[in-house]
């Protein structure tokens, strides 16, 4: 399975954030709570371990609330006050919400090799002052994963993948009541099948569900006609194809989905874990409800045939994980200097096609 949270098999730095435009402080192998920030953009350097490769980025966190409009942007460029490489932000009202989770995601991904986005020894991730001064000072979460390129003649034998017809999850034996977070860093990861949930008017249950290439992820709550279900991306952009009162079906994962302009595909260009997040109401009355869960499709032709990694006797994407899925994303609180461990995503493309 190619995994969205394993790393290249080098290290990956990432500097504090510091207020734009001075120049960032060197990477350093620690972390530290920070905030966002409150009067001017702050700024993360990112070393790059191999040349072409990817950076994708989000950003989120849990806002104040009942506001006209909530949200940061953030932008990525070749120097600490260029935002050429990649933005992005979503900016939406939080009336009558409590406790909001606002997201926001960029990526670098370009179709030129020699592009200064693509092989810049170093890019700048740039973290914008949010919309509502009530958000400023609030701690804040970044996650950043580094994809290693992918030649341009394997690009070349990717197909646009087919969306089966939306069907409703077929109900599977229930398991014990989940016991749900309400962030993308504390949602339980869970398989397909039936779950029993507790939902309370304004509230979010959030679970995660593991993806792979060539799968695509279908959602439905039973037990309230008001819930709703979103899925977004690994990077927490939004993935769904399509979607009705109580369900949502996200796209296949495919690797083209990153040359599409349609906004509901941008978090369909990886595998790895889906978010579903399941709400109800301020208004609505507290329920027990289900969800239920499908995964259909399994990899294929779709899987991306990465550039060899540097490191060839790198661990596999599922060492160190009890239940052999995927790693747990590495979420770092906005700021924090950290260094991510890495792992090869070659051998496991190529396993996955039987190779």
């Amino acid at each position: 399975m190619g995994a969205l949270t394993a790393l290249l098999a080098t290290p990956l730095a990432l500097a504090a954030l510091a207020p734009g435009p001075a120049e960032p402080a060197d990477p350093a192998p620690v972390s530290h709570p920070v905030t966002l920030p409150g009067d001017a953009p702050a700024t993360v350097r990112l070393e790059r371990t191999v040349p072409g490769s990817t950076f994708h980025l989000a950003l989120w966190y849990v806002g104040a609330g009942d506001s006209v409009g909530e949200g940061v942007r953030i932008t990525v460029g070749t120097t600490p006050d260029d935002t050429g490489c990649g933005s992005g932000a979503v900016f939406r009202p939080t009336l009558g919400e409590t406790a909001p989770l606002i997201t926001a995601s960029a990526s670098t991904w370009t179709d030129e090799p020699e592009h200064p986005c693509a092989v810049a020894a170093q890019l700048y991730a740039g973290v914008g002052v949010p919309s509502d001064p009530a958000d400023r000072g609030r701690p804040a979460t970044l996650l950043v994963y580094e994809e290693p390129p992918l030649p341009a003649y394997s690009f070349g034998l990717l197909r646009e993948p087919v969306l089966p017809d939306w069907a409703p999850p077929a109900p599977g034996p229930s398991s014990r009541p989940v016991a749900v977070g309400t962030t993308p860093a504390d949602a339980p990861l869970v398989a397909a099948g039936s779950h029993p949930l507790t939902l309370r008017p304004g509230g979010r249950a959030v679970v995660r569900v593991p993806l792979d290439w060539d799968q695509s992820l279908r959602a439905q709550v039973d037990g309230s006609p008001e819930a709703t279900v979103t899925i977004l991306g690994p990077l927490l952009g939004e993935d769904v194809a399509s979607s009705a009162p109580g369900r949502a079906q996200s796209h296949v994962v495919s690797y083209l989905h990153r040359d599409s302009f349609d906004p509901t595909r941008s978090g369909a260009s990886l595998a790895g874990e889906r978010y579903v997040l399941v709400g109800l109401p301020q208004r609505a009355r507290p329920a027990e409800v289900t969800l239920r869960l499908a995964v259909d499709g399994s990899p294929g032709d779709g899987v991306p045939d990465y550039a060899t990694a540097p490191h060839a006797d790198a661990p596999d994407a599922t060492d160190g994980r009890e239940d052999g899925g995927l790693p747990a994303p590495v979420w770092v609180g906005a700021g924090a200097l950290v260094v991510l461990g890495a792992v090869a995503l070659t051998r496991r493309g190529a396993r996955a096609r039987g190779r």
